[in-house]
């Protein structure tokens, strides 16, 4: 019970090497995202857990030509999450824009 409602941590090099395909989220913040046709949706700020998938928070470096600042996409590798390239630090993704 001395740990309830305390903050722990550890070091990045402490954490356990994940397998192909599985990420840590403070991986993937900042990483690039485009959609799988090349428009540049801006860079991961957050993710957040919603109960049913991660979500990733997406700020464009400003408004884009659909007046969005930010957008939410849902870290669906089955159907949104195209490729994370860890050397690139870039994200694509099956996304409209206009979203």
């Amino acid at each position: 019970m001395a740990f309830t409602n305390a903050e722990i941590s550890v070091y990045a090099a402490q954490l356990p090497e994940l397998p192909e395909g599985e990420f840590y989220w403070r991986d993937l913040i900042g990483m690039a995202v485009v959609t799988d046709k090349g428009y540049d949706l801006g860079q991961v700020d957050d993710l957040m857990e919603t109960g049913s998938n991660d979500v990733l928070v997406v700020k464009a470096n400003s408004k884009d030509a659909f007046g969005k600042g930010e957008r939410l996409i849902p870290f669906l590798t089955d159907s949104v999450i195209q490729n994370v390239d860890y050397e690139t630090r870039q994200i694509t993704v099956d996304w409209d824009p206009g979203f």
